[in-house]
């Protein structure tokens, strides 16, 4: 899995966040300036991926009659979603919502964005496109998680984690029936259909489905939990110093 390719690939992402960690820190980035930036990011990536995905469609008469995206390139994934969460808050005033929305983003970008750079689903040739697409975008969506956490932007205690937990297995279990209703066309959004790669270790079908299903909640339980705990420590003990 990890070839000369991925380790390229990993070395340039890691280069593209420091690099923007310390142009935001620099130049202080404002929150808007910092939203701009990573929806400008996720609207180049799904560019690139529409027009590198678009197939031609053909009449009975075999005449092209227009072009179509496969529907397993649909902006459906966990780390896709965030697309419209980066666009929102660009325009978004619900002072509220808008805490709600970035405390999501953290773990979601984070963790998310992390096994999608160590799992390469889209490949690592640099000669294809889309691989451009995934790792950048990836690297991108890390680095604004990052950078909220850097400059104290987002609140993560016990209440941001019941709100993530909730909102991340509701969306699980909907992609049960998105891609039962899409199977037709093979898609694996979230992927509960089957995993990202042939033979990976505890995410595989070797013991069938059922099996895998229920690997991968307790794998996202665990890594999200985890990735919550120190905040909800810190939480706590600022809430027990003000009594």
């Amino acid at each position: 899995m990890f070839s000369t390719n991925h380790f390229l690939w990993l070395g340039l992402c890691a280069v593209l966040i420091g690099g923007l960690l310390f142009a935001a820190k620099k130049f202080n980035f404002s929150f808007k300036t910092a939203t701009y930036i990573v929806a400008g990011i996720s609207l180049a990536s799904e560019l690139c991926k529409i027009f590198t995905h678009i197939d031609n469609i053909y009449d009975s008469n075999n005449n092209l009659d227009g072009g179509v995206l496969g529907a397993q390139f649909l902006p459906l994934h966990l780390c896709s979603i965030l697309i419209f969460l980066f666009f929102y808050l660009t325009v978004a005033k619900n002072e509220k919502l808008i805490e709600t929305i970035k405390s999501l983003i953290v773990p979601v970008a984070i963790l998310g964005g992390t096994m999608a750079l160590l799992i390469p689903t889209s490949g690592v040739n640099f000669a294809k496109p889309y691989a451009y697409q995934c790792f950048i975008y990836h690297a991108g969506i890390i680095w604004y998680a990052l950078y909220l956490l850097m400059t104290k932007q987002v609140k993560l205690g016990l209440k941001s984690y019941k709100n993530n937990m909730i909102i991340l297995f509701s969306a699980l279990f909907v992609m049960l029936w998105v891609n039962s209703a899409l199977q037709v066309y093979d898609t694996n959004f979230f992927y509960v259909v089957r995993p990202p790669m042939d033979n990976l270790p505890l995410l595989n079908l070797n013991n069938g489905w059922h099996v895998y299903f229920i690997t991968l909640v307790a794998v996202a339980f665990v890594l999200f939990t985890a990735f919550h705990v120190p905040f909800i420590v810190k939480d706590i003990k600022a809430k027990n110093k003000k009594l």
